[in-house]
């Protein structure tokens, strides 16, 4: 049996069109699922959307203290405290804080490479050299280092824009994904191989991040602010913002 790559779970009229000029267009339905599902973010499952959001702007000052003075046990840090947050498993969570300091030094050089305009891609590939990191943690700590650009990619983000239909044309994304078991019971992001990793990092960067920018971008045009649950204020989107709304709608809806 083949992984499915998409999914036909996204309500009826949940459509993007681009315009000719690059333009993303919104379907009524589609700002409603994305503006219910932002405000409503709640990961771990039952934390509570305030609680929820209020920790991921806690872990974003926090980043942003360690970027102030970034040396190797900064960079560390940042990846240690990302990689507890983005729930990584136990065996690559233990790699990562057990961090050698020449590997620390490594941190260093990637998390600088990836707040650097132009060298994003070194730092993701950088990253992903690490023991106890791959590409879907590794965008999450570009996520959390450059909340306004970065976003994370991962088996629900992916799900959702490979499964997104853009008018008159194909899906948003077309991420690579395989079968996590012999079972066959949950496809996952196909990262693991040197072609899969390839692939599917250069559609996170080429395709991927300019699509929620896009869609960001056509939020804020409505304008339609989602309401931020941490702070209980309209707040514009970013395109990490867009991903939150398609990963908590997928989590909670979507094809595993």
């Amino acid at each position: 049996m083949a992984e499915p790559n998409d999914s036909p779970c996204l309500p009826a009229g949940t459509t993007l069109t681009v315009s000719a000029d690059g333009r993303c267009n919104l379907s009524d339905r589609m700002v409603q699922l994305l503006l219910q599902a932002r405000s409503g973010y709640d990961w771990p499952a039952g934390t509570g959307p305030g609680a929820s959001q209020t920790r991921i702007l806690n872990l974003e000052a926090l980043v942003n203290s360690h970027l102030m003075a970034l040396t190797p046990a900064a960079a560390h840090a940042i990846i240690v405290a990302v990689s507890e947050w983005a729930g990584n498993n136990a065996n690559a969570h233990a790699k990562i804080v057990g961090a050698t300091p020449a590997q620390q030094a490594q941190m260093q050089v990637a998390v600088s490479d990836l707040i650097t305009t132009g060298r994003e891609c070194d730092g993701i590939d950088a990253l992903c050299s690490l023991s106890g990191i791959r590409l879907v943690i590794a965008s999450k700590i570009f996520r959390f280092c450059s909340p306004s650009h970065g976003a994370a990619v991962d088996r629900h983000a992916s799900y959702f824009f490979n499964s997104l239909q853009i008018v008159g044309g194909d899906a948003a994304t077309h991420f690579s994904r395989e079968w996590s078991n012999g079972r066959h019971t949950t496809s996952r992001l196909a990262i693991y191989a040197v072609a899969n990793y390839a692939r599917n990092k250069a559609e996170y960067l080429s395709v991927y991040l300019p699509t929620l920018a896009c869609l960001a971008d056509a939020m804020n045009a409505i304008p339609a602010p989602y309401t931020c649950a941490a702070r209980n204020v309209h707040q514009n989107w970013t395109p990490a913002d867009i991903e939150m709304a398609a990963y908590y709608w997928w989590a909670a809806h979507g094809a595993r």
